[in-house]
């Protein structure tokens, strides 16, 4: 489907269009129209100059041709006449060889003669009564020549025209493009929208779009609304399933363990499964919601608090480095970047001998993140366990078992990738790959 702006242009421009062949028409049509009724009343002033050169004579009326314009005696000049007088008829010698038709009715013939020398003749008959005789003048004038100006005007204001409208085409380009600008505006700030930079639409906007703005914020404030109350009532489920199912794994604990050891790995399997499905739920809720203006991760202010918090946590001497906090402002969720960057330098500090290197980086659509300690590593063949909840590599370390657990699950949620890999300073490198909204 075109666009709006397309069709606003077509739509104008064939409007230009048609404006100018009317109105070029209708003044070529009035210009012919003036010229004619001037070349009619050249046609009569020449009637009478004919008329005036008739002089009485011995035997009547004679035609004194001296008094006549020199182009009445200059052979097919273009300027002609005829005079009927008593039967006699009475001609130019311009004419020369060639004949003169006479117009049927007096006045202004309506039809062009073809002339001598490819002449287009404009004829003009009148009626005249001198000395008691009745006289009937004829004239005509070489209309060819008003037909190529004519013509030439005609091919001149085309052209002009052609130039106008290419410059009307422009200017009306330039009009429906700075027309549309507020819809423009409306886009992009449904963009940021949708990419959390911003809470509800600007309503200073054009009176026509000022209706289709309130609606969309409407909706919005709908659509969160209805979001809010879904992720509360997961998060209510996932609440209160903790409880029963701390109960059952304590109780399958305490008296399958030891008698039923079979029923025990199932039933702890199960409970497992159970509690994956919830943490996953719980996490594509937290995603769905997005990252609204309220909530948006803001680098420059989070990573320095955050670096503070884990400095006087973790009691040793650490040099604890964060790059990336001239980021802009992210849109992604700040309760869930606070977790997943607090739980990946708080395993970091632990086992980091005294340097951990945090580095955020905005790659196009995704935003990498990047966590280096000098601590002891991880073997590639125990990696895959480290990301298991529970499940800790060395007991003498202070902890759960939870962390990088915690921020896969995140990861997964959000469609992101996590990898672990030796570090340049010795330990382990943790890179995280995470998609942001466009």
């Amino acid at each position: 489907m075109r666009s709006i702006g397309a069709r606003l242009g077509v739509s104008l421009f064939v409007s230009l269009l048609l404006a100018g062949v009317l109105v070029g028409q209708g003044a070529l049509w009035w210009l012919e129209r003036e010229q004619r009724r001037i070349s009619a009343g050249q046609l009569r002033d020449e009637a009478a100059s004919v008329l005036a050169a008739m002089v009485p004579g011995p035997d009547g009326l004679v035609l004194e041709q001296e008094m006549l314009d020199p182009a009445y005696r200059r052979p097919l000049s273009g300027r002609y006449f005829v005079v009927l007088i008593d039967g006699q008829r009475w001609r130019s010698r311009s004419l020369w060889d060639a004949r003169l038709p006479l117009p049927d009715n007096p006045g202004m013939d309506t039809e062009l003669l073809p002339g001598p020398n490819d002449q287009s003749l404009l004829r003009y008959r009148t009626r005249f009564r001198r000395d008691g005789q009745d006289l009937t003048v004829v004239v005509a004038q070489d209309y060819a020549p008003q037909q190529a100006s004519f013509r030439d005007t005609r091919t001149a204001a085309l052209l002009a025209w052609v130039v106008v409208l290419a410059a009307l085409a422009l200017v009306q380009q330039w009009l429906i493009r700075r027309g549309l600008k507020p819809l423009n505006a409306a886009r992009r700030q449904i963009e940021q929208l949708r990419g959390g930079q911003r809470a509800e639409l600007d309503q200073e906007v054009a009176r026509e779009l000022r209706p289709l703005v309130t609606e969309i914020n409407r909706l919005q404030r709908h659509m969160e609304q209805q979001l809010d109350r879904s992720r509360h009532a997961l998060g209510d489920l996932g609440h209160a399933l903790k409880t029963p199912l701390a109960v059952l794994r304590n109780r399958c604990d305490a008296d399958l363990r030891e008698r039923a050891p079979e029923l025990h790995a199932l039933l702890l399997a199960q409970l497992d499964q159970i509690e994956a499905n919830v943490r996953r739920a719980l996490g594509r809720a937290r995603v769905a919601a997005g990252a609204t203006a309220a909530t948006r991760f803001e680098p420059g202010q989070d990573l320095e608090a955050l670096a503070d918090t884990l400095r006087r946590a973790h009691r040793k001497p650490l040099n604890l480095v964060v790059r990336g906090t001239g980021l802009p402002p992210l849109a992604v969720e700040r309760g869930d970047m606070l977790e997943l960057l607090g739980n990946l330098l708080d395993n970091a500090c632990k086992w980091a001998a005294g340097e951990v290197r945090l580095a955020l980086a905005r790659d196009g659509g995704l935003l990498t993140v990047t966590v280096d300690d000098d601590g002891p590593g991880i073997p590639p063949s125990r990696r895959e366990q480290v990301l298991q909840r529970g499940r800790r590599l060395d007991e003498r370390v202070a902890g759960d078992g939870l962390g990088l657990a915690i921020v896969s699950d995140t990861v997964a949620a959000y469609g992101g990738q996590l990898t672990l890999t030796d570090s340049p300073l010795g330990g382990l490198r943790v890179r995280l790959a995470l998609p942001l909204p466009d």
